[in-house]
């Protein structure tokens, strides 16, 4: 029996609904929601009166069995799309004592415009995964079904190459001839009659690029280099680095913090607001999963998409527009459900994103120090599932994604925020009262990821019938490779598993044991609906059982490698571009280019997007994500103290340029980096102090995309052993070129770089804010001249040139004078994009205070460029004339009385620069 129940607004229609009706072009729009329920029995009309009153509140009107009225459009996830808030509505009813089954929540929208549904057809409904309704669905059921079929069996023994092919790319897999040739090979040595669907289906996901970082392998173990540079630092700040789902940085007083970001890329080109969702939740897993266990305290987020009222350049596909705004709604419901601060957030337009984006997300977490290390589990151990039920989403996400492949509704997980906030807190209860031996979080290629590699050391068996599904059967493989998300795998010791599940049960965390660790060194996947969990506790250690049911596969683990072929790369790629030239502008072109440059979204405020985003949940930020006690301004980094009565801090920057990396990738790298360590440096964090994390995403269709990769990777390698500055965790997304309905689109070869830093007391950081009229502010650091790949030159329409050498021995020196004499000054400030200029908007608007600029500093290249590893400091008259020749500083202006930015009298803070730096990306939405 299925019932329906309208919730709607009694007052004034909330924010979020006038700004969709503005959005829209509609100003009478009015938006509700519904939910289906389907009950086990027909409810009486108490029971329907009782769960009206739940789903009601202050101002909310609660109606059963309301239809769709004329003109009403109902937008719902489609048929087999897992619904976030169905196992949210069985709950409640079940706390009321009613029994449901399922339950589906829609949005019903409502407008006297007659193109109503034409409009959010357009705008809000994305294809692949929702539907849109002007009449009244009549569900028979709301259950999402699938089908218990069999493992298909394969004899490899006689195929030849076009069979195995064309088996390899059956079903949405992306197995290549020699893989498949490999999977041949484990059949001969194995000496079985044949293979299953499900290890080719395993298989196909361990040895994707996303699992096994087979591009990075090919071209000569890239991710090796990384480590051994890393490591030859011999920084005793390293705890771990890359074998975990985090690198972990020594802290104080006993603890550490783990550091990790990750991207979603293929799947916020489908679905933004799904890839978005699962980016936050996925990075948060990856800190839970990290050690035995540390706690978010901190999340940052980059996203670049094509420029907004630019069509999508696949037919279907979501604009850049929508994308943004899915993108906005979506981080901000994870993060602030999690109940985790925002450090950084930012969102870039740039025409190479347009067909997969750059979605970026990272987080922080703290763990005592000796339960950094990643642990493996023992035999007899048990296999525990906890968390969400599992469902037919995010198939072949890991392996589509790596290939490059064309990705569809299947391949994007669907996070829902509430259920990781429930086990957030048992997994740190767990870890503290001994209970776990391992943990790993389950993401990309799901539970056949993270079973085997939890399960290598010792050898695992599982079987898939014991995992709780959200549909009602599914194929073995299909539970094997679901990326249904907030999961967690954990390895419990027998004598520990009562207490577990106490534990569990008591933060109201699904949990399931669903194998053991054998210690047989075997990977075996079984489906037996017949054994129960009793049966797998009752198991003697060690033991496999003898009847298994369904086999998918049992084979040693040595036999699962696969060599990378290796690829051979040619001398890297010369660009012979001229040196860059500003022009010369008299005060008034200044001013007006100044208007240009701030409403770029490199420069602009985003307020609209990170006034959303929760930055002082938790309580222990201290500076950042903003700054400014007349108006906020986006700061430079963002310093919290995560222990209680401590004012120890861990410090965050970021730094990411993609059109630096579109002229020279090596240069923009070697920029990239001077900027994220200078920045660290500057507001007082010693270079021993710092570490990196880092996230390279590449074409890999482009020409010369191979021989870029490989020599950004050496570039950064080389820095690392030079500063002493060790890389400890990252990813690489290495499928960045996307066939369209215009051609392959490439992403420059990029690397957005984060950097950790720590230091004793939160006090004797650097702060940001213009504090003293009268005080000297200076342009301090490695001077960048160039216009090469800044807003300026955009605006100006300036032709291709090559970006400024960074002599890395000046850098050196500059590092250790900043390192001196950092104490001294009042104010620092990055210098980033928009340069000089921006810096000087931000500081006056920030302060409420103003600058007269010096004449030698009033012009177009003085103002404009962008100076990445310097800063703006502001020091006292004496301060500034004894400062040290390394930090090559000069006077830009004087703090002065009143709020504004003034070049040859004429104020270049006039109230269009004002409103352009302030609407800018709003209406860019709009």
């Amino acid at each position: 029996m299925i019932r329906k129940f309208s919730v709607s607004h009694a007052g004034d229609r909330e924010p979020d609904v006038v700004e969709a009706g503005r959005a829209l072009g509609l100003a009478d729009l009015e938006i509700s929601r519904a939910y289906y329920i389907e009950f086990d029995t027909d409810p009486s009309d108490a029971q329907i009166a009782e769960v009206c009153a739940a789903l009601g509140g202050a101002d909310m009107i609660v109606e059963p069995d309301i239809p769709l009225r004329d003109g009403d459009v109902q937008i719902a996830y489609r048929k087999g799309v897992v619904d976030n808030e169905c196992q949210s509505i069985v709950t409640m009813c079940s706390l009321l004592g009613i029994a449901a089954r399922a339950g589906k929540a829609v949005t019903i929208y409502r407008s006297a415009a007659p193109d109503l549904a034409s409009r959010l057809r357009q705008a809000r409904v994305n294809p692949t995964i929702e539907e849109l309704h002007v009449e009244e669905p009549h569900y028979k059921t709301l259950m999402p079904a699938g089908s218990q079929a069999r493992a298909e069996h394969h004899d490899l023994r006689a195929v030849d190459e076009k069979g195995l092919r064309e088996l390899g790319s059956a079903g949405g897999r992306n197995l290549s001839l020699a893989q498949m040739q490999r999977i041949r090979a484990i059949q001969v040595e194995t000496g079985a009659a044949w293979v299953s669907d499900v290890l080719l289906e395993a298989l196909d996901a361990r040895w994707s690029d996303h699992c096994a970082h087979t591009t990075w392998k090919s071209l000569g173990h890239l991710l090796k280099r990384l480590v051994d540079a890393s490591a030859a630092t011999g920084n005793p700040n390293i705890l771990s680095m890359f074998h975990d789902n985090a690198g972990v940085w020594s802290f104080y007083d006993g603890l550490a913090i783990a550091i990790k970001a990750e991207t979603h890329n293929g799947p916020s080109a489908i679905a933004a607001y799904f890839g978005q969702l699962t980016k936050v939740g996925g990075v948060l897993r990856d800190i839970l999963g990290t050690g035995l266990g540390a706690d978010p305290i901190g999340s940052f987020e980059y996203t670049a998409l094509g420029v907004p009222g630019t069509p999508a350049p696949i037919a279907g596909r979501p604009a850049a527009r929508e994308l943004a705004k899915d993108t906005i709604r979506a981080v901000k419901e994870y993060g602030n459900t999690f109940g985790v601060p925002m450090m950084s957030s930012r969102m870039t337009f740039h025409p190479a994103y347009r067909a997969k984006p750059f979605a970026l997300g990272g987080s922080l977490g703290i763990l005592p120090a000796e339960l950094a290390d990643k642990r493996t589990p023992q035999a007899g151990d048990l296999v525990v599932l906890i968390g969400a039920l599992t469902g037919d989403e995010g198939i072949h996400g890991a392996s589509a994604s790596s290939a490059g492949a064309t990705m569809d509704v299947g391949s994007v997980q669907i996070g829902s925020p509430l259920e990781q906030v429930k086990f957030r807190k048992a997994l740190i209860d767990l870890r503290d009262a001994g209970c776990l031996r391992a943990l790993t979080d389950v993401g990309g290629a799901g539970l056949n990821s993270a079973v085997g590699e939890i399960g290598e050391p010792t050898g695992v068996w599982v079987n898939t019938a014991l995992v709780p599904l959200k549909t009602a059967t599914l194929p073995m493989w299909r539970i094997l490779l679901s990326e249904s998300q907030e999961r967690m795998l954990l390895a419990i010791p027998p004598e520990a598993h009562a207490s577990a599940k106490r534990i569990l049960d008591r933060h109201q965390t699904r949990s399931a044991v669903i194998g053991r660790f054998s210690g047989s060194g075997r990977y075996c996947v079984f489906h037996d609906p017949s054994q129960t969990e009793e049966d797998v506790l009752a198991q003697p250690t060690g033991a496999v059982p003898g009847e298994v049911g369904d086999l998918g596969f049992d084979v040693p683990y040595e036999l699962l490698d696969f060599d990378v072929p290796q690829l051979a790369t040619d001398i890297l790629p010369v660009r012979r571009l001229p040196e860059g030239r500003w022009p010369a502008m008299n005060t008034g072109e200044i001013g007006k280019l100044l208007a240009e440059v701030v409403s770029d979204g490199e420069v602009c405020s985003q307020h609209y997007a990170d006034s959303q985003y929760d930055s002082t949940v938790q309580g222990n930020t201290r500076h950042g994500p903003r700054y400014g006690d007349a108006h906020p301004v986006r700061s430079g980094y963002w310093a919290g103290t995560p222990v209680d009565g401590s004012l120890a801090a861990a410090v965050v920057t970021t730094a990411f340029n993609p059109w630096l990396f579109e002229i020279d990738p090596v240069d923009a790298l070697r920029h990239t980096f001077s900027d994220v360590v200078a920045g660290q440096v500057l507001v007082g964090v010693e270079l021993a102090d710092v570490c990196l994390c880092d996230n390279f995403y590449t074409p890999h269709r482009s020409e010369g995309w191979a021989e870029w990769l490989v020599a950004m990777v050496d570039e950064l390698a080389a820095l690392v052993r030079r500063f002493g500055v060790p890389v400890l965790s990252g990813k690489d997304s290495s499928a960045g070129s996307t066939a369209t309905d215009e051609g392959i689109v490439h992403v420059p070869p990029a690397v957005f770089l984060t950097a950790l830093g720590k230091v004793p007391d939160v006090g004797d950081l650097v702060p940001e804010q213009w504090h003293t009229v009268g005080n000297v502010l200076a342009l301090i650091g490695p001077r960048m001249a160039s216009p090469a790949g800044t807003v300026a030159a955009r605006k100006l329409g300036l032709p291709d040139s090559r970006l400024d050498p960074i002599d890395l021995e000046a850098f050196s020196r500059y590092l250790a004078a900043l390192s001196q004499h950092r104490g001294r000054f009042t104010s620092a400030v990055r210098l980033g994009p928009g340069g000089l200029a921006v810096a000087l908007l931000r500081g006056a608007l920030a302060s409420g205070l103003g600058v007269d600029v010096a004449d030698s500093m009033a012009s177009a290249g003085s103002l404009f460029a962008e100076h990445r590893a310097g800063a703006l400091v502001e020091v006292t008259a004496e301060v500034f004339e004894s400062l040290p020749p390394e930090l090559e500083a000069v006077e830009v202006g004087r703090v002065a009385v009143g709020a504004g930015v003034r070049a040859n009298g004429e104020e270049l803070l006039t109230p269009l620069v004002r409103e352009n730096w302030l609407e800018s990306f709003a209406r860019s939405l709009a």
